[in-house]
């Protein structure tokens, strides 16, 4: 088990200072909630309301009893049970990005749009990679080429639990939608009451920045609710566009979008899982773009999991994105420092490796360079460890001085748990590497992301659970006929 929390920016009465702001802001100027059903909750539990404008006042009292019925951790459960991930405590797990309109191709090394068979072999990829244990997928994608957009995330969602044995992601972007993949989950749980008990599917909502919870999204948050089925609910602002730009409040109203949505949850349905979640970030105020690279996306990352810890809540971040087009120095530094920082904070869920441009783009190189950059904040995050067998005394004074330690038991013992050992990054003399072809390290990722396609075969869906999946599909094909046709 791998922890983080060693990296932290804000004491504790900087923390207090941003709850504060939050209940005011909450209680004062209030949230825009677009869905009828959780705007009537609110409204019904004693928040203030401008019905005209779909705006929410929500009391203290409301927000802090919605922290309480929260629970403080949970379980994903996949569907090879030694992928199974308990969600709580700091512990850090990577969480790649599969789901993208555009993929850079693997052999031509040129942008297009991803389709049905790219979506297979990503999360074929993703599944064999061995430091990523959540997986994103084609479900959150609204267009995938060659696929009608109405019944995408039907086509995504049944591509990852074909092709992966992890906990795969399903949408929440409208009511359909969402229950179409809770649908397709409870299949793969046995039943309904299975999927409750043992959930093997969670969703992400996203507040819109500044202060509003739209109707898809929040429909997601209801839908999934009534299962107690796990809700990442994550706020996306960008200081200086949708937050201010002082980092301070941004946290403020982060927080803001993020609580009122836990509570929104917490209304529909108490006891829900729920994580709290920061997609947030800074506009770059030159090109007037996000900028999810940035090191002020770090600094939000620690601070986002150090408040959600305040709350004792389950946290979701990012690292791993760049504004870079391709895999040069600039991805690599910002991919590298990001990822360290979340995981180093002790966010839970860790989204965003494998792609590029803005994270408008995934790539086949970029998922395994991100494994190993994950792989390097393993090390990380394992630290240390000091006792007697480590320091190892009588070990040195046994070798003593001008020996070396290249045949002790102890060198072997150890070798594993004490050294990462990479599988891309060239160690070896300039010599050795131009006799091996001089090769970049995106031709030495490139050659193993197709030794995986080729050699890496995922155990297959249960036959009777492949006929059914396949039966829900045809079932939501023949719905969205219908209603096109009306």
């Amino acid at each position: 088990m791998i922890k983080g929390g060693q990296l932290k920016f804000l004491t504790s009465d900087q923390i207090y200072d941003i709850h504060l702001a939050t209940l005011d802001v909450l209680e004062h100027t209030g949230v825009n909630v677009y869905e009828s059903a959780a705007f009537n909750l609110l409204k019904d539990s004693g928040a203030n309301v401008d019905e005209k404008k779909m705006l929410v006042k929500i009391p203290p009292y409301l927000v802090e009893e919605a922290i309480r019925k929260s629970p403080r951790g949970f379980t994903l459960y996949a569907r090879d049970p030694k992928y199974n991930l308990r969600i709580d405590d700091r512990r850090v797990y990577f969480e790649p990005m599969i789901g993208r309109i555009n993929i850079i191709d693997l052999e031509t090394g040129i942008r297009r749009r991803t389709t049905l068979k790219d979506l297979e072999a990503l999360m074929k990829l993703a599944n064999a990679l061995e430091y990523y244990h959540i997986l994103h997928s084609g479900a959150m994608m609204p267009h995938i080429e060659g696929v009608p957009d109405s019944v995408a995330h039907a086509y995504g969602y049944l591509a990852g639990v074909r092709n992966a044995e992890k906990v795969v992601k399903g949408t929440g972007r409208g009511k359909d939608k969402a229950r179409d993949c809770i649908r397709m989950a409870t299949v793969l749980a046995g039943d309904e009451e299975e999927l409750i008990k043992k959930p093997n599917i969670f969703t992400t909502c996203n507040p819109i920045s500044p202060l509003q919870h739209g109707k898809e999204q929040t429909e997601g948050i209801i839908e999934y609710g009534k299962h107690k089925l796990p809700v990442d609910i994550a706020s996306e602002p960008q200081a200086g566009a949708t937050a201010p730009i002082t980092l301070a409040g941004l946290l403020v109203q982060q927080n803001a979008e993020v609580l009122s949505g836990i509570t929104i949850a917490q209304l529909a349905n108490p006891g829900t899982p729920v994580v709290y979640g920061t997609c947030g970030t800074i506009m770059d105020m030159r090109s007037a773009l996000i900028a999810l690279g940035t090191i002020e996306t770090g600094l939000i990352n620690v601070a986002t999991a150090q408040i959600s810890q305040y709350y004792g809540l389950p946290s979701r971040g990012t690292g791993g994105a760049t504004e870079s087009k391709i895999l040069d120095i600039q991805a690599g530094y910002e991919k590298a420092l990001t990822l360290l920082m979340t995981g180093l904070a002790g966010i839970n869920m860790v989204f965003y490796p494998g792609v590029l441009e803005h994270a408008l783009t995934i790539c086949y190189e970029a998922l395994v360079i991100d494994n190993e950059i994950c792989g390097m904040i393993h090390r990380v995050l394992h630290g240390i460890d000091v006792e007697d067998a480590t320091l190892a005394t009588d070990l040195i004074n046994k070798v003593g001085p001008g020996g070396h330690y290249l045949r002790e038991r102890h060198t072997i013992k150890y070798l594993e748990k004490e050294q990462y050992m990479p599988k891309l990054s060239d160690r070896q003399t300039r010599e050795i590497w131009e006799e091996r072809g001089s090769k970049d390290l995106r031709d030495v990722a490139k050659e193993r992301v197709r030794a995986i396609l080729k050699e890496h075969q995922p155990t297959p869906l249960d036959k009777d659970a492949e006929e059914m999946l396949m039966k829900v599909l045809k079932e939501i094909e023949e719905r969205e006929l219908k209603i096109k046709l009306r």
